[in-house]
């Protein structure tokens, strides 16, 4: 058995002890078929996530069929496009949202109460993002659900090239929309990053095609592995659940909690640009270096008690989001969606509970759950 694959149906629910004996035995891994090297442990993911000069975003997209997009570059590309993509991604478009992000919580609430019972990922975590994220892009609304669909098979992705349909599926949708919006420029997010310049410079054509495709990812993936993650959590920690329920303004702390313990995001590949020496071996020019996220947040050199899920720790940093130029953009979107999601969640069903026991779904880069039966 390889000690990290999460390709394994069974890798989810060993992931916490298989994190442990990475950390503890393996922290630099080297896997047996020579595919990556993979670091765990906090310091050292952290170290490398800061360090693009050696480990870099750019050439370890495998697949010839996706897009660039700005988690393939590095500076000085990747901050003329970050800086591009961040004037349409403000913190007013971002803030603005959050009546929205509420009244469709409450609308998608609401049958789930009337019966009693549901499906809190597919009814629930899995539909708001996307029609959260629909909305701030400015797709038609017959094709969020579409959308949502290709998201979804590229979440369980289990092979370097499971992304190639789904991805180029959306560059069709995206065409569509960025000729029609180029013709008429509307409030949303992509006539923004349309009209965007800095220093005379704007986005190709390929590049907003390919943040189509990632703003899609991040902000359904992530966030709807965020917020199941959520209410799982809470379901198996009542007393956690207790204190928001008291004080609903620690939410927001306890979103910060679910990212480290239950980092929706299991690894996210770099490739060395140069041999890099550590403290634990040298990894060779030219290797495929997976940070293994959820397994830095989760370890005891740099928290007490990781495995420990309380609402109430505030660490001063994780890195459940990323950590330096390549810090998720969208990291305040994220964490409004979920904080709104769970706070309208425990209001309208404050005694909730699993009906049965959940099972996590099999993908190389997401951790989260296929389904989350409740009841009220």
């Amino acid at each position: 058995m390889a000690l990290y694959d999460p390709a394994d149906p069974a890798f989810s629910s060993e992931a916490v002890e298989r994190y442990r004996r990475l950390r503890d035995d393996h922290p630099l891994h080297r896997d047996p078929d020579g595919r990556f090297v993979a670091l765990s442990r906090f310091a050292d993911v952290r170290s490398a996530a800061a360090d693009w000069e050696s480990f870099s975003n750019v050439g370890k997209q495998e697949s010839p069929h996706v897009k660039p997009t700005m988690n393939s570059l590095d500076p000085p590309r990747h901050s003329k496009v970050r800086a591009l993509i961040s004037r349409g991604f403000t913190p007013r478009r971002v803030g603005d949202l959050e009546p929205f992000v509420r009244g469709v919580a409450r609308e998608l609430l609401a049958p789930i109460v009337e019966r009693g019972s549901g499906d809190a990922i597919a009814e629930y975590a899995a539909i708001l993002p996307s029609v959260v994220m629909g909305r701030l892009i400015g797709l038609p609304d017959e094709m969020v659900p579409v959308c949502r669909e290709l998201t979804d098979r590229f979440m369980r992705q289990i092979g370097a090239h499971a992304v190639d349909e789904p991805a180029v599926q959306s560059y069709e949708i995206f065409q569509e929309l960025i000729d029609r919006r180029t013709d008429e420029p509307r409030d949303d997010l992509m006539s923004a990053l349309i009209a965007a310049e800095v220093d005379g410079e704007r986005l190709t054509n390929d590049e907003l095609l390919g943040f189509g495709w990632l703003l899609l990812v991040g902000g359904n993936d992530t966030t709807t592995n965020l917020i199941g993650n959520a209410i799982e959590l809470l379901d198996r920690h009542r007393d956690q659940r207790r204190l928001l329920l008291d004080d609903p303004s620690l939410t927001g702390d306890a979103i910060d909690e679910v990212l480290r313990l239950a980092s929706p995001t299991n690894a996210s590949p770099r490739m060395t640009t140069r041999e890099v020496m550590t403290a634990h071996g040298a990894i060779a020019e030219g290797t495929r270096v997976l940070l293994l996220w959820r397994a830095a947040n989760l370890d005891e050199r740099e928290f007490v008690d990781p495995e420990r899920f309380d609402v109430l720790r505030r660490p001063a940093r994780q890195v459940a989001l990323g950590h330096g130029v390549h810090y998720c953009l969208g990291a305040s979107l994220t964490k409004l969606e979920a904080r709104v999601a769970v706070e309208e969640w425990l209001t309208a069903m404050p005694d909730y509970g699993l009906t049965a026991a959940p099972e996590h779904f099999t993908s190389s880069l997401f951790y989260g759950w296929e389904s989350l039966p409740v009841g009220v």
